[in-house]
This record gives C-alpha cells, sequence and structure tokens, in this order.
C-alpha cells in the first residue's frame, strides 16, 4: 500500500530516462506502466482515520435504520438487498468523487466509503442468517469481496474486505465444531496457502498494483495466525481441543526465509555465496530452536527492505519484541536458566555482528553477495 504514497511515478521516470538519451523512447512501455498503476490515493494514515470514521459512523446509521424500522434483522432477504443498494449507491459516489483533490472529493470518497461498510456488513448480516453458521460469514465476505473489489478502487476497502475474508477462514479453523478431527491438517494446509498467495503477491514482478492490497491481506492474516499459535497450540470447541504442533509451521517459514533470501540478494543461485550459505545455516537454526513468530518477524523485515516497504519493516520491527517475548514466557524452565538463554544469544549476535565486520559483510548485502 506504500507504493501509492510515494512521490514518485513510473512513467514520469520513464519520460525523465528518455529525455537524457538513457533509453530508447517507448510509448507502448510507457502505456503499459500507466494502466498497471491505481489512481494516487491519500496517505495511508489519512486512510486509516477514514476508515475509523466510516466504521463508527456505519454502525450509527445501521442503528438509525434499524431503530427507524427501515430495515429488520430478522429479515434476511431484506438486509441482503439493503445491502446491495448501499453497495450500488458508494460505487456511485465514488464515481462522482472524480480524481481531484478539492473538498468535494474528499467529502464524496467518506461518504462513498460508509455506504460501503454499511452494505457489505447487512449483506454478509443478512447471508450469515440464512447460512446460520459461521462458514456462512466466510461465503458473504467472499462474494461481496469479490463482486466489489475491481469496482471499487479504494485498497483500504479492498484489504479489510480481504483480511477479513481470510481472518474469518483461520477463527472457523481454529475453533468451528465441523472441522473436529483435521483441524491440525486444516490448519497446516492453510498456512502454506497463506504463505503460497503472500509470496506470489509480494515477489512476482508482473502482479497488478490493484492486488497489493490483498498481499498486504495474506501478510497480516499470516501474523494473526502465527500470533494465535504462539499464544496457544490447542483449539476446538469445549472439551473437544486439539493440538496443533508449530513444527510444520517452523519448517516453512525456515524454508521460505531461505528462498526469500536468495531473492533478495537477486537470485536463488546467489545461495551459494559464503556469506549467504552461513545465513541459511542460521535460518535452519532458528527452525529447529526459535518459534516460528520470530522467524516470520525477520523475514518481514528482510522483505520490506528489498522491496523498499517500510510498512513491512515497521511490522517486522514491532512483531519481533512481541514474538520474543512469548518465545521466552512459554518456556518451561526456570527464570535463572531463561536469563542465561537470554545471555548466551546477546553473545552469539555480538560474535556475528564481530564475524560481520572482519569479513566486510556489514557494507551491504550486494557486496556479500558479489564476493
Amino acid at each position: 500500500m506504500s507504493n501509492y504514497m510515494s512521490q514518485y511515478n513510473a512513467a514520469n521516470l520513464i519520460d525523465k530516462l528518455a529525455d537524457n538519451d538513457l533509453i530508447e523512447p517507448n510509448r507502448e512501455l510507457n502505456a503499459f506502466i500507466i494502466n498497471q498503476q491505481q489512481a494516487k490515493e491519500i496517505p495511508l494514515y489519512i486512510r486509516v482515520l477514514i476508515g475509523i470514521g466510516a466504521f463508527i459512523a456505519s454502525l450509527c446509521f445501521i442503528a438509525f435504520l434499524a431503530e427507524a424500522k427501515i430495515i429488520r434483522f430478522d429479515k434476511e432477504a431484506g438486509l441482503i438487498v439493503w445491502g446491495l443498494i448501499f453497495v450500488v449507491m458508494a460505487i456511485a459516489l465514488q464515481k462522482q468523487a472524480g480524481e481531484d483533490s478539492s473538498i468535494k472529493h474528499s467529502i464524496f470518497i467518506q461518504i462513498s466509503f460508509t455506504a460501503m461498510a454499511i452494505g457489505k456488513g447487512l449483506f454478509i448480516s443478512g447471508v450469515t442468517q440464512i447460512f446460520d453458521s459461521s462458514w456462512g460469514l466466510s461465503l458473504a465476505t467472499l462474494i461481496i469481496t469479490g463482486l466489489t473489489y475491481h469496482l471499487y478502487r479504494m485498497s483500504i476497502d479492498r484489504f479489510l474486505s480481504s483480511f477479513v475474508f481470510i481472518f474469518s477462514l483461520l477463527v472457523n479453523i481454529l475453533w468451528a465444531e465441523e472441522v473436529s478431527g483435521t483441524r491440525a491438517l486444516l490448519f497446516n494446509g492453510f498456512f502454506l496457502f497463506q504463505m503460497l498467495c503472500a509470496a506470489v503477491l509480494l515477489t512476482h514482478g508482473k502482479i497488478k498494483s490493484d492486488y497489493i492490497p490483498l498481499s498486504y491481506a495474506f501478510v497480516f492474516s499470516l501474523c494473526a495466525s502465527i500470533l494465535f499459535l504462539a499464544s496457544h497450540t490447542e483449539f476446538g470447541y469445549w472439551n473437544n481441543d486439539e493440538l496443533i504442533h508449530p513444527a510444520f509451521v517452523n519448517i516453512i517459514l525456515a524454508g521460505g526465509l531461505i528462498a526469500l533470501i536468495g531473492w533478495a540478494s537477486g537470485g536463488l543461485q546467489n545461495l551459494k555465496n559464503e556469506a549467504l550459505i552461513l545465513a541459511s545455516l542460521g535460518t535452519v537454526l532458528l527452525g529447529i530452536f526459535s518459534a516460528p513468530g520470530i522467524i516470520l518477524a525477520i523475514g518481514l523485515m528482510i522483505l520490506g527492505y528489498a522491496k523498499h516497504e517500510s510498512l513491512l519493516i515497521i511490522l517486522g520491527g514491532l512483531l519481533t519484541p512481541v514474538f520474543l517475548f512469548i518465545f521466552y514466557y512459554n518456556l518451561d524452565i526456570s527464570l535463572m536458566y531463561k536469563s542465561g538463554i537470554l545471555f548466551v544469544s546477546g553473545l552469539v549476535l555480538l560474535a556475528g555482528r564481530v564475524y560481520l565486520h572482519y569479513k566486510n559483510w556489514d557494507k551491504g548485502a550486494l557486496s556479500c553477495v558479489q564476493k
């Protein structure tokens, strides 16, 4: 999502390079780049505030509609119809807002987003009541997200809708009574699916910018999955809790981190380099002795650094102390042994820093690979 906040424009960069005779003018390439880019949006923190405001406004407006007897929550068909009406209204308001930065644009966008939140909320509520199951919520979110993803071009709506759908699947897998007996298998398969989708969306060079919000939805759902697994490993209904062992998740994350290191260094063939061999060995050790959350946090910071995505770097940095705290808190040993592990870990990190400086590998990743 931070791509939209960038002060650089790829099409303008192509024109600038052509004007300086650094590349040959290419109108088709310029047009292709423009078509791949979404319209420039307002900064991320403003969008977050808009999202919070729209959520509060939608709740108040739904309460007003219910109190005025305009909608009834016991009539599923009515909820679905009213939800679709508000969705269509939101799309129309966004089109009327235009592309400028006027006050009219801001007002129309905020009203549009509020209408979309109301519409999706009513539609999901109606469909969920029809199926009378938590899986109905996942199905309703999938339907409405699929219908509006390419029609309603607002990244925060795309992100939230996609994340709610993925998160609802996660919650159902962890706690739904229907999956009893296969919970661990489904969770591991779902986690692998999330990893593959996030990897393709974040590292493939030909993914359209429209799917950037979807890639962040998978990233945040991966973080949620690991947070659940790090907090406790038994999930289920009442006294039928099932154990989900983190071993498979650790293997997937360790393998993914090694592949990410290779990708960030310019290609998997660079993993033969001495520095990256040591990094890969360190990753294997993390996979054996560490918690999955720590590997995920490191991977997010590496990915953010490679893609120049500050949001990923910040997310990884914030999650690192959280997962470290959970990891050491869950260790079933005395405080004396825990403090010893912290002390030894610190010495290992300091020794690694000294070795990096001795080998002159602390000057940048590219220099390490070239050597």
